[in-house]
């Protein structure tokens, strides 16, 4: 179970029935302010509500989605507005490239919305200096030409399923000022 935070009052307030993947770890709201610290942390949750960063917190240990995950969340825990939770994180035998494990969305999260978690997943990998992004896509609804107009490409076609990668090595991909202004991104 993630860490849930209350984020309707002042101050940070751990809710009763979270975990502890994030327990003692400062967030980041601002991604300007926030550059050492993103740049440092392995694993991380990134948060957008309305197509507006709420919030990337730290994690202890990466969350790797399994299928009784998805049913859980499909069933129990699911999304009921404009928000989606990206989780991301480094692995240690991997250094240089981000693994994007897991997408926590609902049928109301728009497109603008899981695109705003990208970009700041894109930000994050340009202050790591990370080499490439990789994941595996499990939704129908995200289609290839989608990934591939955002900078995906298909990755790995012997293994089954769909895995895509999102290549850098030093080029990182411009983001408009719009969104910029708009992620906190500085």
């Amino acid at each position: 179970m993630d860490l849930a935070i209350d984020q309707a009052g002042a101050g940070t307030r751990w809710s009763l029935a979270a975990g502890i993947a994030g327990f003692g770890l400062q967030s980041v709201t601002n991604v300007a302010l926030g550059r050492q610290l993103l740049a440092a942390r392995r694993t991380g949750r990134i948060v957008v509500d309305q197509g507006t960063l709420q919030a990337i917190y730290g994690r202890w240990w990466p969350h790797t989605g399994n299928l009784m995950q998805v049913l859980w969340d499909m069933n129990f825990r699911g999304v009921q507005r404009d928000r989606c939770e990206l989780f991301y994180h480094e692995p240690l035998s991997a250094p240089g490239f981000l693994t994007l494990s897991y997408v926590h969305s609902g049928p109301q999260t728009s497109l603008a919305t899981f695109y705003s978690a990208t970009l700041i997943l894109d930000e994050i990998a340009k202050l790591k200096r990370s080499h490439a992004i990789v994941c595996q896509v499990t939704n129908d609804r995200i289609s290839d030409r989608l990934l591939d107009r955002w900078g995906w490409q298909r990755h790995c076609p012997s293994w089954s399923g769909r895995h895509f990668i999102k290549r850098f090595y030093g080029e990182y991909p411009e983001i408009s000022p719009h969104w910029r202004e708009r992620l906190t991104l500085g």
